[in-house]
């Protein structure tokens, strides 16, 4: 399953992946509201690539890779997936720094809710988490038309929810799909 916008591919994960995604998950900036600023190992890394594979083909949907055009460079990752032990579907965004600040996440964001609510995954709400001060993932669930639902604390850390429920008629932008 491939999904492309005027500046990204989405797509589904390989094995050999997470040595592309090594570099971002190792970023502390951008493992800065994740794990505090620790970066993932290359044992995190392996297994978070294979639930996305795992959870692709046992549900539909996943975390899609992020690709940029025209060099299909991976700069990422968007998609839903799940929270932690948490049940309910959770989007969510990781790019790599020198992507921030360019709406790349908003643009995927958009595509990957729109495949949740009318493809495979058929689900009927949506969840997004973020620490607070989060401001830029805050913004774009905002900007997704997700609705602030509560703030709550895991492990110590200060969070907050956001929901958005599958309107009866999704009007996410037009996007162009593949099969690949």
């Amino acid at each position: 399953m491939i999904f492309k916008t005027d500046r990204l591919v989405l797509s589904t994960w390989q094995s050999s992946d997470w040595i592309a995604l090594r570099p971002i998950a190792s970023d502390a900036e951008v493992m800065r509201y994740i794990t505090g600023g620790v970066p993932w190992t290359d044992e995190r890394i392996q297994l978070f690539v294979n639930r996305q594979m795992e959870l692709f083909l046992a549900r539909g949907f996943c975390r899609w890779k992020l690709l940029v055009k025209p060099t299909e460079e991976m700069i990422g990752f968007c998609g839903v997936g799940f929270w932690g032990d948490e049940l309910e579907a959770e989007i969510g965004w990781w790019l790599a720094r020198r992507y921030w600040g360019r709406g790349l996440a908003t643009e995927a964001a958009r595509v990957a809710l729109r495949d949740a609510f009318e493809r495979a995954a058929g689900l009927d709400r949506i969840v997004s988490i973020a620490r607070p001060a989060n401001t830029a993932s805050v913004r774009i669930m905002e900007k997704l038309g997700l609705k602030v639902e509560c703030e709550f604390e895991k492990d110590g850390v200060r969070l907050v929810r956001y929901a958005i429920d599958r309107p009866a008629s999704y009007t996410a932008p037009r996007f162009k799909t593949s099969s690949g």
